[in-house]
């Protein structure tokens, strides 16, 4: 779908923030309110846009993140299918995305702990470890989730997004609060007024729950997804190797990725790989110049390196183990 530039403004600021409301969104296109929700249902309505997640601080509510990485074997389309679909449904996965190259999937599990862990991977090569032919499992240290640029080619200097880490404290939720999250981690444009009315809350106090959550960093921000192969981009994994990485060229690293309008993701783990950076790009020629870029700027600490190419995501749910309750009437 070829987008003008009114479209591609309005996803821009979408990125930025999705539960804005039309009127906010408007102005800041230069449209009408009314134009405004006619463009964000005809972007739905063609699948453009597939949907609205919440980004959840999920270390903050006393969950690990770990990363998965598969490469099948000997498994028919059915049995694939079966597989991923296992994971697609599974409370304590967060994010599956299928990929070319050195791995088929890749998927984020956030377990409340070691042995939540343990359990699952577990339970996993018990169903399945007949298809898998070689996995690799990392701990997130941390996750720095980007607003994306490439839809108009620039970025603004925005705080990162973060979901994975080690808090030096875990926030307790009340019943309400889990509530909002389940429904906003579906859909960040989420109506107050349906919302009051699924959780059986007056949407006054939802709205002063939403805000609390957002002060105390629960809630990091609310952003959209896109069919990527729909506006003519590709998705890509880099995995970094590196070398004498000290804090400072690090901090140059980050913000060089920060400030970069094709680069949506960098996160740092405990595993094969030091470093992943996660771009969003016109095509492989583009990749190879933004990579021929970082090997300029920060050769010295790259030891090795490779890529892979996202073929389609799968499920992206910040809190994937939420279930509406209204058990709990404290408000």
């Amino acid at each position: 779908m070829k987008l003008d530039l009114k479209n591609k403004k309005l996803i821009y600021e979408l990125d930025i923030d999705s539960r804005q409301p039309a009127s906010q969104l408007a102005r800041k296109i230069g449209i009408s309110k009314q134009g405004c929700t006619f463009k964000i249902n005809n972007l739905l309505k063609n699948k453009v846009i597939i949907s609205f997640p919440t980004v959840i601080n999920t270390p903050l509510i006393g969950h690990l993140s770990f990363r998965m990485y598969f490469k099948l074997i000997d498994v028919s389309p059915q049995e694939e299918q079966e597989f991923r679909n296992y994971l697609i449904q599974h409370s304590e996965v967060p994010w599956v995305v299928g990929s070319e190259g050195k791995w088929d999937y890749i998927i984020v599990v956030f377990p409340s702990d070691f042995e939540a862990f343990e359990k699952f991977n577990l339970e996993l090569n018990n169903h399945y470890g007949q298809f898998i032919e070689k996995k690799d499992i990392a701990l997130v240290t941390q996750a720095n989730h980007f607003r994306a640029g490439y839809i108009l080619g620039q970025k603004r200097d925005l705080l990162p997004l973060i979901y994975a880490g080690q808090p030096k404290k875990v926030v307790e939720l009340d019943q309400i609060e889990k509530n909002i999250l389940t429904l906003l981690a579906q859909n960040a444009r989420y109506p107050l007024v349906e919302m009051a009315k699924l959780i059986n809350v007056p949407a006054k106090n939802i709205s002063y729950h939403i805000d609390k959550l957002k002060s105390i960093g629960v809630i990091e921000g609310f952003t959209l997804t896109l069919d990527l192969d729909q506006i003519g981009f590709e998705r890509y994994k880099m995995f970094i190797r590196s070398k004498n990485l000290s804090e400072k060229i690090e901090k140059s690293f980050i913000q060089y990725a920060r400030m970069h309008p094709y680069l949506l993701y960098y996160s740092k783990s405990i595993g094969e790989n030091d470093v992943e950076l996660e771009f969003v790009v016109r095509n492989g020629n583009h990749l190879r110049e933004i990579i021929a870029d970082i090997r300029n700027r920060f050769g010295e600490v790259i030891k090795s390196y490779e890529t892979l190419k996202i073929y389609k995501e799968f499920k992206l749910n910040y809190y994937p183990w939420g279930k509406i309750s209204t058990k709990n009437k404290k408000n």
